[in-house]
């Protein structure tokens, strides 16, 4: 009974230790995540603040919609100047049409500035 209560006490310990090494792996892995995600919006917040500057044409790949599998793109010239947590984007098939976007929900920013020659149609 003793060899018992011995090999079960070590069992538990083990557990115990697997457990915390675990917990820390995932609370590292987190960090490096949301480090991660940070660099990426400050990144995408750089791109759109200068193509706002220069009053550039933006192509805008958004993440997927919960209501659907596939993603969408939009085409614009952005309207607001200070860029933080959304966009006004003035479309480019309707200049008359102004849509909002979080800038959580943008995959993928492509420019074309004014001086550049390229068109797209």
């Amino acid at each position: 009974m003793d060899n018992d209560h011995k090999s079960t006490m070590k069992s538990i310990s083990k557990l115990i230790s697997q457990s915390s090494q675990s917990f820390l792996s995932a609370f590292l892995d987190d960090s490096k995540d949301k480090k991660n995600k940070s660099e990426e919006r400050e990144s995408l917040l750089k791109k759109l603040q200068l193509a706002s500057a220069q009053k550039s044409l933006v192509v805008l790949q958004l993440k997927e919609v919960p209501t659907s599998q596939k993603f969408e793109t939009v085409s614009g010239w952005i309207v607001s100047k200070s860029i933080t947590d959304s966009i006004m984007l003035r479309l480019q098939g309707d200049s008359q049409q102004i849509r909002m976007i979080a800038v959580e929900h943008i995959k993928k920013v492509s420019t074309l500035s004014k001086s550049d020659e390229r068109q797209i149609k």
